[in-house]
């Protein structure tokens, strides 16, 4: 298995979720623990404050979710596919634009509080 251990941020069309990721899942998926099975992934998470081990992120269990932006696109960050993440690096992901923390704050909608 080989994630990176540092979490990243992608955005992407809403319609990426459906088309893009599953063509990602199919060609740089790898086997990871969830729970007490596992289950195919390009992400995850820590499972630990220490950083110890990692666990699965699946939007099937409903642990990662996108995360809307004012643009439209949607967000989505955890610990990437090493792979995966070189191809995010190279540019050899068409529609998928990576995000700084500081880009990721600039396009989170604010929600207003209503008086």
């Amino acid at each position: 298995m080989s994630y990176e251990l540092t979490s990243r941020t992608i955005a992407v069309a809403p319609n990426a979720v459906a088309t893009l990721f599953p063509q990602l899942l199919a060609q740089y998926g790898e086997e990871l623990s969830y729970g007490s099975g596992s289950t195919r992934t390009i992400g995850a998470f820590w499972n630990d404050a220490e950083k110890t081990s990692i666990y699965a992120a699946s939007m099937l269990r409903g642990n990662i979710v996108g995360q809307p932006l004012t643009d439209g696109r949607v967000a989505f960050t955890c610990l990437w596919q090493s792979y995966l993440a070189a191809a995010f690096d190279n540019g050899g992901i068409e529609g998928v634009e990576q995000l700084s923390a500081e880009e990721l704050a600039e396009l989170t909608p604010i929600a207003e509080v209503m008086p």
